[in-house]
């Protein structure tokens, strides 16, 4: 595998990752821009080579550009039949992620976008019992995921994620877009509507939004209210918090802190459940496991077509003050 960019303030966890994992071989990081001498630095660290442009002699790339270059990375290597583990979200536009599906398809390729949720074990365990009827019908799922702005992260420049017309959206569009897909896969349903609200919070300095809540329908009459962006302050003791509570005709379950603990409950009995943070690696895994097996990946550019498309019914819904339809 190759990395292709160092933008992505993920790539500070994938890189490690990817040079440890028994299955890989990281042949190179590929990088320019303001952290090409993170790149450079991060190369010689995992004794790997680092190059300016992508290279070949691989059979898959985690790719780390500013989503606004996704389109075209895609178009260099999808060709070339190299997997794609696509760091969110798919893109800044329902054309462009379009095409990316389109252009993985045509060339046969896996291409997979990591959402931390699905990785985690609080999570995982709640979709496990929706899976098997313990909980019921689902009726609720309420999410509250925020976190500090990313401007503090200790070894990369991440402040494009504060540039409009880089990152296309704000704190809202950086977190919940994780949420956005989370709901979708423990529902197990399409939206239908969302009210939402986005604004600039306690940090109107910013060019972008910070924090924003939606309400959102789901087929089958679900509703969920999601709270997410940048709400921690910088002395903050976590850099990112969580919480998802489940309401079922049968159940409920929550989720606090979704690194740590996970609380259970029904009519009989309830449970606390110790947990660690899992994501990125289960994300990875579950990317090499599709190539090697040559398997569909568990999230996979649909699936980021789809959260990417619900996060821009938000942001039309805050925009114009009115409820948005997901037209699909």
């Amino acid at each position: 595998m190759g990395i292709v960019g160092f933008d992505h303030p993920h790539v500070l966890r994938y890189a490690p990752m990817l040079a440890a994992h028994p299955q890989v071989s990281l042949e190179w990081i590929a990088a320019d821009g303001v952290n090409r001498a993170a790149a450079e630095a991060m190369a010689a660290r995992l004794g790997t080579r680092f190059i300016q442009e992508p290279g070949g002699g691989i059979d898959a790339a985690y790719v780390a550009t500013r989503p606004r270059r996704h389109l075209d990375v895609v178009r260099s290597l999808a060709g070339d039949g190299v997997h794609l583990f696509l760091d969110k979200p798919i893109a800044l536009s329902m054309e462009d992620g379009r095409v990316i599906v389109e252009l993985a398809d045509r060339a046969g390729i896996h291409l997979m976008v990591p959402f931390n949720p699905r990785g985690q074990l609080g999570p995982r365990a709640v979709k496990e019992r929706i899976d098997r009827g313990e909980l019921g019908e689902v009726l609720l799922v309420h999410v509250v995921k925020t976190g500090k702005v990313p401007l503090t992260i200790p070894g990369i420049d991440a402040g494009w994620l504060t540039n409009p017309t880089e990152a296309g959206f704000g704190g809202f569009g950086d977190i919940g877009i994780h949420a956005l897909d989370a709901l979708r896969w423990l529902i197990g349903r399409e939206a239908v509507r969302v009210y939402a609200r986005i604004h600039a919070g306690v940090r109107p300095e910013l060019a972008v939004d910070s924090i924003g809540t939606a309400t959102i329908e789901w087929e089958g009459g679900a509703i969920s209210t999601l709270t997410a962006g940048w709400a921690n302050p910088d002395g903050y003791p976590f850099f990112l918090d969580a919480r998802f509570e489940v309401v079922g005709s049968k159940g409920a379950a929550r989720v606090d802190h979704p690194y740590q603990e996970l609380q259970l409950a029904d009519a009989t009995r309830s449970e606390l459940l110790a947990a660690a943070r899992t994501d990125a690696i289960w994300n990875l895994d579950a990317f090499v496991r599709s190539v090697l097996r040559d398997e569909s990946p568990p999230i996979t550019g649909e699936d980021g077509l789809r959260a990417l498309e619900l996060l821009l019914a938000c942001y039309r819904s805050a925009e114009t003050g009115e409820e948005t339809a997901i037209t699909g």
